[in-house]
């Protein structure tokens, strides 16, 4: 399988080093400057293309020993700009295409989304080098809700080069999802009770709902829904069946998003994602904050400071509903906001129930 490298007009051999790596291959020969490389691992070999010294092609390695299944990618063109650190942004919300391949171009997109530049000096903040110094905690969240559906209908391949050295996040994790739920309940269970009586249909203003629905349909229908163990032991062969329920609800979800989008405006969309992210990038230090003070809340027998930060989005949805007023959306139905919110969340999970990236290698 050759990389269809005619979406990108130039590279450089150090993009093209870190996208070998990426792959997770080795390089046994790297002498570009006489049209001598060769890399290899992970069931394929980048090389130079015959006769030209200076393009490059990317094909299975007949040597390899790995799971011929499992070494595919999504073939896409969308799919081979993440090998360069590039996230493509749904062009149905007008979103760009973020870069993201190292921590000065994380910081670069952030401050993009958040002029402030708050959410870029807590992201370097984070990054404690006896910790977690790649660790992009909130941050990561902007892969599933800006990025298209780059799974392919009617296939179960699923894996994706990674865009950066760290891209779960709290919308892979099962206590993301557990929490989600129940915080979903009260949620709900605070509207007003006409509320209740009103169409949950997808297209209805009550969409929360909706997803409350679907999100137990799912939960009983797949065990692997909630829990990313169980999804991350398939990885081009998880079932058909599980994947188009996923997409389907991504669908709808997409949908209604887009609906509020043409209704309100063509950044919509946007700005909701980068009020979510301005606030999410704050909730690891704030989780262990709550933990060490005895105030977390919980977790359902789950890892506790991941639980807790779902909690704090939950919390954060006040903030995300102000930010949104002061980025001039102050026309847009306090409710709205918030529902808008939960639907792209829950967009958010369906989206990595239908990818799986392949671990990096720094």
């Amino acid at each position: 399988m050759e990389l269809d490298n005619s979406s990108f007009t130039a590279t450089t051999f150090t993009d093209l080093a870190a996208q070998a790596i990426r792959r997770g291959m080795t390089w046994t020969v790297f002498r570009p400057e006489h049209g001598v490389f060769l890399a290899e691992g992970n069931g394929y070999a980048l090389r130079p293309k015959r006769q030209q010294p200076l393009s490059f092609e990317i094909v299975p390695d007949p040597r390899a020993k790995s799971k011929v299944l499992d070494s595919l990618y999504i073939p896409s063109p969308l799919v081979d700009k993440l090998f360069f650190g590039i996230l493509p942004g749904h062009d149905l919300f007008h979103l760009p295409d973020y870069r993201m391949g190292n921590i000065t171009e994380v910081y670069t997109t952030m401050y993009s989304l958040d002029p402030t530049g708050s959410a870029t000096k807590k992201i370097r903040d984070n990054r404690h080098p006896s910790f977690a110094p790649d660790c992009l905690f909130g941050f990561s969240d902007i892969i599933p809700l800006a990025a298209p559906m780059l799974r392919q209908r009617g296939s179960t391949i699923t894996r994706l080069p990674i865009p950066a050295q760290y891209t779960v996040g709290l919308l892979t994790h099962k206590e993301g999802f557990v929490v989600f739920r129940h915080r979903l309940d009260d949620f709900i269970a605070s509207l007003q009770p006409a509320s209740a009586t009103e169409d949950t249909s997808p297209s209805a203003p009550h969409m929360a709902l909706w997803v409350r629905d679907k999100y137990r349909e799912l939960m009983e229908r797949f065990p692997e829904w909630e829990d990313e163990a169980l999804a991350n032991e398939q990885i081009n062969n998880r079932s058909l069946e599980f994947l188009d329920a996923c997409h389907a609800a991504w669908d709808h979800c997409t949908a209604h998003l887009h609906a509020l989008t043409i209704r309100y405006g063509k950044h919509f969309y946007r700005h909701l994602m980068a009020a979510h992210l301005k606030n999410a990038v704050n909730w690891w230090h704030q989780a262990w904050n709550c933990m060490r003070a005895g105030q977390a809340r919980d977790d359902y027998g789950l890892r506790d400071y991941i639980a807790e930060g779902m909690h704090l989005y939950w919390d954060y949805l006040d903030l995300v509903v102000r930010e949104m007023h002061e980025r001039g959306w102050s026309g847009v139905p306090e409710a709205t906001l918030r529902e808008a919110w939960v639907v792209m969340v829950f967009r958010g999970f369906c989206w990595w129930r239908c990818h799986w990236m392949m671990e990096g290698q720094d």
